[in-house]
């Protein structure tokens, strides 16, 4: 049995009166989240200006509400600006870490920041690298306990191996719903069957 590990996200589209609607946004976005294999469960649309702190406004809020009751890995947006749109790059990348740390959550972009500054321009490729770094280990960290869990509850986590495809014929049932009695079970007949010929 492979077990897929895909992180939860939501989509967050921010327009302000003067841009264009959020569904222009969303299918660019929904074509990134889908690339990266992220799993999309909500999505959140503002009407609102980029100047606005991210923890004023309404919908964002909720987003963060939704991000701490369903669990979400990330929070994918199209790119800084939809995020905020700040005095200054520095300080939208702080409320972007402050974020990113208080709620436990991956924030990514469908579209990469333009930056003129050289300097800045490294530091955000330094974050989007980090971005990449986090996103392996949630993946990895997800998958481990998926093989846990399935361990626990006595079902195949790993390549099958005879006795596996054995105890399918004694019991009649498909490899993931075998339990690890029935495969207990089954290991002792074959041994028993194999010793005696």
């Amino acid at each position: 049995m492979k077990i897929v590990a895909y992180l939860k996200a939501v989509i967050y589209a921010r327009v302000s009166t003067e841009d264009q609607t959020p569904k222009s946004q969303l299918q660019e976005v929904l074509n990134y989240a889908e690339s990266r294999g992220y799993e999309v469960i909500e999505f959140f649309e503002e009407n609102i200006s980029g100047g606005v702190d991210p923890l004023e406004r309404p919908a964002f809020r909720k987003l963060l509400e939704y991000v701490k009751t369903f669990n979400v890995d990330v929070i994918v947006m199209y790119d800084l600006t939809r995020f905020y749109r700040a005095s200054s790059p520095i300080e939208a990348l702080n409320r972007l870490r402050t974020i990113m740390e208080t709620h436990n959550i991956l924030i990514d972009f469908a579209k990469e920041l333009e930056i003129g500054d050289p300097l800045l321009r490294e530091l955000w490729l330094f974050i989007k690298s980090w971005f990449s770094s986090y996103e392996k280990l949630q993946v990895s960290l997800r998958t481990h306990y998926a093989m846990a869990r399935l361990k626990r509850e006595g079902k195949l986590y790993h390549k099958p191996s005879i006795i596996h495809y054995y105890a399918t014929w004694l019991n009649n049932k498909n490899l993931n719903e075998l339990t690890r009695k029935e495969l207990e079970s089954a290991g002792r007949q074959l041994k028993a069957i194999v010793k005696k010929y």
